[in-house]
């Protein structure tokens, strides 16, 4: 048995970029260094030789496991709850497809009949109230998009917070590496035999702990990447429907004003009454617009969430 290379342990230490603060990394040099004295001074196959051994093997766990856990909840029920949010089937996208189709129809009966001001102003007016229960009901879907996005935000942050420690224990095992392998070059003329023992029980100990950690925080890493590009997918489904809601709002609001306003002008004024229902028109293209814009953003938030969940 011999120890493996610690060059691709190196590489993909350097591609997880791990860098901690400067205080940090002192503390690390300061426990690496303690440890390794007390593993040379003990010699092989005493109590305290194996003790150190099986610390060594323990770097981490708690870290391991809880990372393990916050992945495993975060593949499992936050990703199946946000798709059913944001599904076809869903009621967000129900509210939406409705709201938009009757504001599409509005324009569109307008511009085939070419009907007159009162006959437009009726139409707003009778869509007015459908039209604002769909806003309230699709704020309710926001709202409820973002409670389920803050239960994904705490499990980013607690996932973080274990990523660091799992960093920190990661640049521990690599220092661990470095310095008794320094200790084995050290004795390797005058106690070949120790040399060999310490190569053959600590340093490749040490290695495996380092790759299973390295490994580890490549997957919890990669986790939280996108847990991250989920919650702001997310979030801008939820601006979308915030700024949506407000255009509709002010769009329906507008129209009313507007063709009361112009359905009371004379004839003379059939100029300005042409402009201000072309303003009108407009303003409810901009609302289908608006509402269009959050369903595009509701399908990419939607892919993303499918993506994430049948990636390995």
């Amino acid at each position: 048995m011999t120890a493996e290379p610690d060059g691709s342990l190196g590489e993909l230490e350097q591609r997880l970029a791990i860098d901690v603060a400067p205080d940090v990394a002192t503390k690390v040099e300061t426990v690496a260094t303690a440890f390794v004295d007390r593993l040379i001074a003990a010699p092989v196959g005493t109590p305290a030789f194996s003790r150190s051994i099986r610390a060594v093997d323990g770097l981490g766990e708690r870290e391991v496991r809880a990372t393990t856990i916050i992945a495993s909840r975060f593949g499992d029920r936050p990703v199946r709850d946000v798709e059913d949010l944001l599904s076809e089937r869903a009621a967000l996208s129900r509210h939406l497809d409705e709201l938009r189709r009757t504001a599409a129809r509005l324009i569109r009966r307008d511009k085939t009949d070419r009907r007159s001001v009162d006959d437009f102003a009726r139409d707003v007016e009778q869509v007015d109230e459908r039209m604002r229960r769909l806003v309230e009901a699709l704020d309710a879907d926001r709202a409820v998009l973002e409670a389920d996005n803050a239960a994904l935000a705490q499990q980013e942050r607690a996932l973080w917070l274990e990523i660091e420690t799992l960093r920190q224990y990661a640049l521990l095992a690599g220092r661990l590496d470095d310095l008794v392998s320094d200790r084995v070059d050290a004795v390797a003329s005058s106690d070949p035999a120790a040399a060999k023992a310490l190569q053959l029980e600590a340093l490749y100990a040490i290695r495996r702990r380092r790759r299973d950690l390295l490994l580890q925080l490549a997957v919890a890493t990669q986790g939280y990447a996108a847990l991250r590009l989920i919650e702001q997918d997310n979030l801008e489904v939820i601006w979308a429907i915030r700024s949506a809601s407000s255009t509709t709002v002010s769009a329906l609001r507008t129209a009313l004003l507007a063709t009361h306003a112009t359905s009371d002008r004379s004839a003379e004024a059939t100029s300005e009454t042409t402009d201000a229902l072309a303003d009108v028109r407009e303003t409810v293209e901009e609302m289908v617009r608006s509402l269009e814009e959050v369903d595009q953003r509701r399908r990419a938030a939607l892919h993303e969430v499918r993506s994430t969940s049948a990636r390995p």
